[in-house]
């Protein structure tokens, strides 16, 4: 009888890697830009993510239909817009510190808004940007556009979209996510 043999095999275990570990968020300060913020740092928090939160605040244009431009001169504009940016973010970071998620903060002044939130996704090496779509449709969608249809349409990097279903509408704090629906959507 030949002598027992025994094979010594040398695996090497790898964890899984997180599904993500950074995520973009950006935020324009609407109930349902707060909202994503909430999800995406719920999502954060389950995989082990860090955030990047990022507003984009628009130049002031002298020929608009934003009241805010429309009401103020560059500079008053520029002040204002530039605290309610500050304000936005100070929120936001202190959301994700209440729940134990890493954050970091951007800020950026663009005509464009979708492409510094694709910009900024790929300078901070982020693998999903979570963002909201306010499903304006009709003439308001051809109108004011849609930043997340254009992030949609150019990012390579995957996008989650929050966007509130119709019965919803009225009720504040209802998500796609929270009524059991994915929140996927494009509007």
């Amino acid at each position: 009888m030949p002598p027992s043999a025994v094979a010594v095999i040398d695996v090497e275990v790898q964890r899984a890697q997180p599904p993500y570990e950074r995520i973009l968020v950006p935020t324009d300060g609407s109930a349902l830009s707060q909202e994503a913020v909430f999800e995406a740092l719920k999502l954060a928090s389950s995989t082990g993510a860090s955030v990047v939160f990022l507003t984009v605040v628009e130049p002031f244009q002298p020929l608009t239909i934003s009241t805010d431009m429309l009401e103020s001169s560059r500079k008053e504009y520029e002040r204002y817009a530039e605290a309610h940016a500050e304000n936005l973010l100070g929120q936001a970071c202190g959301w994700a510190e209440d729940a134990g998620v890493p954050y970091f903060a951007v800020r950026k002044w663009a005509d464009q808004p979708h492409e510094e939130i694709i910009g900024v996704a790929r300078e901070r090496n982020c693998d999903l940007i979570a963002m909201a779509s306010h499903g304006r449709r009709g003439l308001a969608a051809i109108v004011l556009g849609s930043v997340t249809q254009k992030v949609l349409t150019h990012s390579d990097i995957p996008v989650l979209v929050l966007r509130r279903p119709p019965a919803a509408a009225t009720q504040p704090g209802t998500s796609n996510v929270e009524a059991g629906r994915p929140g996927a959507g494009i509007g």
